[in-house]
């Protein structure tokens, strides 16, 4: 008799049921068998809540919620206590209606060979943006910067454009080695005081030259 009552004892079960009572990380599961204490199993990754209908299994001093089945609200959380890996053989997508948020507090990283974003707006904050590539490739319709300091240090640098305007509120110094400025129709200097200085040498050659 002893060992068919532990054989009853051990004897594995399924039992469908209703959350009645939360308890921390213990659930009440309300179902034929009485009333059932329960932990979250591992692969259940919805988190049950209050008046889920539940699938419970176990043993009599074991049991577990093996699986949310019903809810009022559509509503899901998923939960993993532990470190959690998605494994598939080709392809993953997620698909929501209205929005994807990732929220870490930490570290978010993503690798790839190749990424794409197609947005029609996009939006990026943060306190400090470090990109390291060989090639940077854009085509933009506008493009309007806004900032404190700017700082560019470029072993070349080649400008193409159609009309060009600049406007500088106090100084505008450059230094260099040679400059050169070539103007195919006129060259228009204006100024309240001009001064030009040379060590050796300052040359004026044309048809005509008006001082004065």
């Amino acid at each position: 008799m002893k060992n068919v009552a532990a054989k009853l004892e051990e004897e594995v079960f399924q039992a469908m049921g209703t959350v009645v009572r939360v308890e921390g990380a213990t659930f009440v599961v309300r179902t034929e068998r009485g009333d059932l204490r329960c932990r979250r199993a591992v692969s259940c990754l919805v988190e049950p809540t209050m008046h889920d209908y539940v699938l419970a299994g176990g043993q009599s001093k074991s049991t577990y919620i093996l699986a949310v089945l019903e809810r009022e609200s559509p509503d899901a959380k998923l939960t993993c206590e532990g470190d959690l890996t998605l494994k598939v053989g080709n392809k993953l997508q997620m698909v929501a209606g209205d929005s994807v948020d990732l929220v870490t507090p930490k570290h978010l990283n993503l690798t790839a060979s190749e990424v794409g974003i197609h947005a029609s707006r996009a939006k990026v904050y943060a306190q400090e943006i470090l990109a390291i590539g060989s090639n940077i490739v854009g085509e933009l319709a506008n493009v309007k910067l806004r900032g404190t300091f700017l700082d560019k240090v470029y072993e070349r640098v080649t400008e193409r454009v159609q009309r060009s305007f600049r406007r500088v509120e106090e100084i505008d110094q450059l230094k260099a080695k040679q400059m050169d400025y070539l103007a195919e129709e006129t060259l228009c200097l204006r100024s309240e005081n001009m001064v030009a200085t040379a060590s050796e040498l300052v040359k004026v050659d044309g048809e005509q030259i008006h001082f004065g």
